[in-house]
């Protein structure tokens, strides 16, 4: 399989780390789709990452459809997501907390770094900055030890450290380890296993995206 896209992108992220984390052998692509836009159009005519082409070329475009049929490739005991019943309920509960949380910070990046600054709309910043708050103390009140649902890692502790780490570069006025201290500690968790510590994205392509000190004050 050939993922492309790079860890710079929270999605491509979740996918990395999830075919980490089921030893699913891959090779990574880390073609941009705003600067190597060609590139990815070759696996992704709508030029989005992630991509996933699987071993018969065919192509997988979205993260959730990914991570669910990467799924279904390993044993039911090594699935990152509770197959039924409440577990899964709830996994899909924090899965969206998740995700919902890392869109609002792309929509907050994208007021910051692709409109023109007399012409971005503070309220619009403000009122995704309060959704991240909101979205990220429902993942930080989750009662569960050591992970999200209990004694498995599941895609709720994938998204929740992607967003929240993202969310952290980004604002860490607000998002960090003294506001959130339980998303602060799943953070240093995760990042003690390889799946995680290998896809955190390269400092350099932060700066240059102008992600790091993107936000006034940081």
């Amino acid at each position: 399989m050939k993922l492309v896209g790079p860890w710079f992108s929270g999605y491509t992220r979740r996918v990395g780390i999830t075919l980490k984390l089921l030893k699913l052998p891959f090779e990574h692509l880390p073609y941009h789709a705003y600067r190597e836009a060609e590139r990815v159009r070759a696996f992704s005519p709508m030029v989005r990452v992630p991509a996933l082409q699987l071993d018969d070329a065919q192509v997988l475009i979205d993260s959730s459809a990914i991570v669910d049929y990467l799924d279904s490739l390993v044993p039911l005991d090594q699935r990152l997501m509770p197959a039924s019943g409440p577990e899964r309920v709830r996994a899909l509960q924090l899965v969206g907390y998740g995700c919902a949380c890392y869109d609002k910070l792309a929509r907050y990046c994208d007021e910051l770094m692709l409109r023109p600054e007399a012409h971005r709309l503070a309220h619009l910043q403000t009122g995704y900055r309060e959704q991240m708050e909101s979205g990220f103390r429902v993942l930080e009140a989750a009662q569960a030890d050591p992970w999200l649902l209990g004694a498995r890692i599941s895609q709720a502790d994938i998204m929740a450290v992607v967003a929240f780490q993202s969310a952290s570069v980004v604002i860490p006025r607000t998002f960090n380890s003294a506001s959130f201290p339980r998303l602060a500690a799943l953070v240093d968790q995760a990042m003690q296993l390889t799946a995680f510590s290998s896809t955190l994205p390269d400092l350099a392509d932060l700066q240059a995206s102008g992600l790091i000190g993107a936000d006034n004050g940081v």
